[in-house]
């Protein structure tokens, strides 16, 4: 039995048309034709949306009829029953939802898949001249989506739509002044996600303050990076995206190149960089620069990493970066090891409660790169709040 009443357990937005579109048709077939979906994807999406509900202590057919709250798991249902079958008295044992988090987002990646089927977009190559000496480098920060700060704390709100909003323009804004090049690198550096859990915790298990359900925030992190590099399309013939792991989001990390990686798979001119491990480097002719998020190795052994984990490519250049994160704060720069400049970048987070309290200010600022084959970095773009 479908109806309203399940509209309360629903995770996402998507979930809740599956619901309202079963109501008002007759056949599961209509109602799949009416979302552009299969027959199949929709009974698995209702028969996962009932399994929520059941989960939470609400299944009608079933005499549970006391859901408990949001963020909860029924634990037990007890029921007394009078002489004749009725319900007499239901108690219901709940517990904290400890329920399997990869499981949770395969869920939520299903779904997006589905309603992105055969919509990863066609864009046609730029035509104008371009400097094929020159490539393009974005540096973003760790956005900590699905942070939250309030203006009492930190001066100013932040949550999973400001998130959104501010990324999409901050990058637009670089985009209009950027370079005429063949490539493009974006590099994410690394807490991209404020939690990588249903407990609001870090991986390490550091509590923090968070907006909205896993799911959702792990929607809205997608639809932006997918935005991000749709726009970058429009003006590079490649986009490469690096999605380094960072300590608040090493699973989600995983799951979000995994995804991106699934979305662009047709498009040739998109490079989802998969490598595993927590570093990578890209070369341009006589440059190259490591990515890492700046937490394991520490920034001022990230040169003499690169040296020792990619001696080729080390001697084969003559102009060497590194570029980082986690640190929050302004812009830092320092000289390390074989002339090698090592570099973090900001976000553009408010501050939450924790890094409030622990004295970090964010620089608030999304970076662009330029990087020329035989003489390194020839100039940037930096936008600020």
């Amino acid at each position: 039995m479908i109806d309203e009443s399940l509209l309360e357990f629903c995770i996402t937005e998507r979930q809740k048309q599956y619901v309202r579109a079963k109501i008002e048709y007759a056949t599961n077939v209509e109602a799949a034709e009416s979302l552009g979906i299969t027959r199949r994807s929709l009974q698995k999406s209702l028969q996962q949306i009932k399994l929520n509900a059941a989960r939470r202590g609400w299944s009608p057919q079933n005499d549970m009829h006391h859901p408990v709250p949001e963020g909860f798991v029924a634990k037990g249902v007890s029921t007394l029953y009078d002489d004749e079958g009725n319900v007499k008295v239901q108690w219901v044992k709940s517990n904290i939802q400890q329920q399997d988090q990869l499981e949770q987002i395969k869920n939520a990646l299903d779904e997006f898949l589905e309603h992105q089927k055969n919509k990863s977009p066609f864009i046609a190559k730029p035509k104008k001249k371009v400097k094929a000496d020159e490539l393009a480098v974005v540096n973003i920060g760790d956005a900590h989506f699905g942070m939250y700060a309030h203006e009492d704390i930190s001066g100013e709100n932040y949550n999973l739509e400001i998130a959104a909003k501010r990324h999409k323009d901050v990058f637009m804004r670089l985009m209009n002044n950027a370079p005429e090049c063949e490539t493009i690198v974006i590099n994410q550096l690394g807490d991209f996600f404020h939690s990588d859990n249903y407990e609001s915790t870090t991986t390490k298990g550091t509590r923090v303050d968070t907006d909205g359900r896993l799911e959702q925030v792990f929607l809205v992190g997608l639809e932006v990076l997918s935005f991000i590099t749709e726009e970058a399309l429009k003006r590079y013939k490649n986009v490469i995206v690096r999605h380094v792991k960072g300590n608040h989001d090493s699973v989600l990390s995983m799951a979000i190149k995994s995804h991106q990686k699934a979305y662009w798979r047709n498009n040739k001119r998109v490079t989802i960089e998969m490598t595993p491990s927590p570093t990578w480097v890209y070369q341009h002719g006589n440059t190259a620069f490591l990515v890492s998020h700046g937490h394991a190795p520490k920034p001022n052994k990230l040169a003499e990493y690169f040296a020792a984990k990619y001696p080729e490519i080390w001697g084969n250049t003559k102009h060497r970066y590194c570029y980082h994160g986690h640190i929050h704060s302004k812009n830092a720069t320092i000289e390390t090891y074989g002339g090698c400049i090592t570099e973090s970048f900001a976000g553009l987070p408010s501050a939450d409660t924790w890094h409030n309290e622990s004295g970090y200010v964010s620089g608030q600022s999304m970076c662009l790169i330029v990087l020329d084959k035989e003489k390194g970095e020839v100039r940037r773009s930096t936008e600020r709040l």
